[in-house]
C-alpha cells in the first residue's frame, strides 16, 4: 500500500517501531563534523552536503517520521540506503517509513535485516519488540525493552512503551525476570519519578512488588523515591508498602524502623523514614541504644518552649491505639522530658498524655487516629527546660482491648 492508500488498523510492532522513529539517530557517530552537529537538529540536516549526509538523513527521517510524513520518511529512508548500506539505521528508517506507508511486508524484511546488521537501533528494537507483544511472547517483549533501556533508561518515561509490560501480569513477570540481573535502569525505574503520575506510579509498584515476592529487594536508598513520590500523589498506602517490603531496616510495625537503626544526622530523610529537626536551642546526637541493637538519639539544650526534635509519616486505619517509647537522663533514670503527638501533615501537635508503665520502663500515650488524613505525622519533642534527655524504641500498636 502506498500513497493514497487507506488506513489500517496498527499492530503492536507498527505502533512502537512508529513510536521510536524520533529516536533512530539518538547516540550516533557519523563521519563529519557537520554531520555529527546534525545529529538532533533537521533544520541543520537539511543543509549537510550529501556526501556527508549519512546522519543527518537519518535526522530528516527521524522527523518525517514524528511528524507524520510517512511518504518522506520512506524516501529519506531509501537515500540512507544508498548512502550507508551496511548501517543498521539506515535499514531501520528504511522499514519504519516502509511501514508507515502500510507495505508491512517490505516492512519486516527490513527490520530483519537491520536486526542482522545491530540490535543497538531504538527503532529495531522496538519494532521487535511490538511483535513480540502481538504474538503474546512477554520474556522476548521484555528482552527488548531491556536493551533499549540499557541504552537510553529516560525511555521508562514513554508510557507506550511500558505500558503493554506493566498493565499485563506475564509482562510483569518478565520485567522482573529482566531486573534481577540489576540493569542500570533499575535505578531509573524506582528512582526517576518526580513528575510520575498516580497511575503510573501504581503499575511501578505492581512491578516492584512482585520483585519483592521474588526475592529482589532494592534496598532503603533505592526504593525511597517512588514510595516518597506515591505519598505526595494520595497513594500513601501503595508507597508504604513499598517501602517495607524493600527496606528491611523499616519493619513491619506500623512506625518504621522503631529501633531508630537507620537514624544519621547527615542523612536526607524520605517520606516514611525519620526526620531528625534540627533548632538553634537543642544539640542533637546519635549512640547506641541501651539494649545494643539499635540507637538512641540524645538531645541537650535548655529550650523556653517544647521543641520538635524527631518525626515520621506512616499509614494508619482509623481506630485506638497505644504509643510506646523510651527515655531518660544522663543517670539512665525515667524521664518524662520527652513529648509526642500524631497529627495530619501540617498539622499543629497537641502533646499525647503519657504515663510511664515501671513494669517495662516504657512510656505509653493512647492515639485516636481519624480518617480526615490518609497519611498521620508522628512527632516527638523535647519539653522546655528538658536539660538533657535521651530517646529509644518508639513503637505504635493497635489498643489492647
Amino acid at each position: 500500500m502506498e500513497r493514497g492508500a487507506p488506513p489500517q488498523r496498527l499492530s503492536g510492532g507498527v505502533r512502537l517501531a512508529l513510536a521510536f522513529g524520533a529516536l533512530v539517530c539518538a547516540g550516533l557517530s557519523a563521519g563529519s563534523a557537520a554531520d555529527r552537529l546534525s545529529a538532533g537538529d533537521p533544520a541543520l540536516a537539511a543543509h549537510v552536503p550529501t556526501l556527508f549526509a549519512s546522519e543527518a538523513l537519518r535526522t530528516l527521517g527521524a522527523q518525517a517520521l514524528a511528524d507524520g510524513k510517512a511518504v518522506d520518511a520512506a524516501g529519506i529512508g531509501t537515500r540512507a540506503i544508498r548512502n550507508a548500506p551496511t548501517d543498521p539505521q539506515s535499514t531501520a528508517l528504511f522499514g519504519a517509513g516502509k511501514l508507515a506507508i502500510g507495505n508491512r511486508v517490505l516492512a519486516d524484511r527490513a527490520f530483519r535485516i537491520a536486526g542482522e546488521l545491530g540490535w543497538r537501533v531504538p527503532i529495531t528494537q522496538g519494532y521487535w519488540m511490538g511483535q513480540a507483544l502481538s504474538e503474546g511472547k512477554y520474556d522476548v517483549a521484555a528482552l527488548r525493552l531491556d536493551a533499549l533501556l540499557r541504552q537510553q533508561p529516560a525511555l521508562l518515561r514513554q508510557r507506550q512503551l511500558t505500558d503493554p509490560m506493566e498493565r499485563n501480569p506475564a509482562g510483569q513477570a518478565a520485567m522482573v525476570a529482566r531486573m534481577r540481573f540489576n540493569p542500570v535502569w533499575l535505578a531509573y525505574y524506582a528512582g526517576d519519578v518526580e513528575s510520575m503520575p498516580a497511575d503510573v506510579g501504581l503499575q511501578r509498584a505492581a512491578v516492584l512488588d512482585l520483585a519483592g515476592q521474588r526475592g529482589l529487594i532494592l534496598g532503603c536508598k533505592r526504593i525511597a523515591p517512588i514510595a516518597s513520590r506515591l505519598a505526595t500523589v494520595n497513594q500513601a498506602a501503595a508507597g508504604v508498602a513499598l517501602w517495607k517490603q524493600h527496606c528491611p531496616a523499616a519493619g513491619q510495625g506500623l512506625v518504621s524502623d522503631g529501633q531508630l537503626t537507620t537514624l544519621d544526622i547527615a542523612a536526607k530523610p524520605t517520606v516514611f523514614s525519620w526526620e531528625l529537626i534540627g533548632n538553634s536551642e537543642l544539640a542533637l546526637s546519635i549512640l547506641p541504644d541501651g539494649n545494643g541493637t539499635g540507637k538512641r538519639l540524645l538531645i541537650d539544650g535548655e529550650a523556653d518552649v517544647p521543641r520538635s526534635i524527631l518525626a515520621q509519616h506512616f499509614v494508619a486505619s482509623p481506630g485506638q491505639y497505644l504509643l510506646t517509647w523510651r527515655t531518660g537522663n544522663p543517670q539512665e533514670q525515667a524521664s518524662d522530658r520527652i513529648l509526642a503527638a500524631v497529627t495530619c501533615p501540617g498539622g499543629i501537635p497537641d502533646w499525647a498524655s503519657a504515663t510511664l508503665n515501671h513494669a517495662t520502663g516504657l512510656w505509653q500515650a493512647p492515639i485516636t487516629i481519624g480518617a480526615q488524613c490518609p497519611l498521620h505525622r508522628l512527632v516527638f519533642a523535647a519539653a522546655s527546660h528538658s536539660g538533657q534527655v535521651w530517646l529509644e524504641q518508639v513503637a505504635l500498636n493497635p489498643a489492647p482491648h
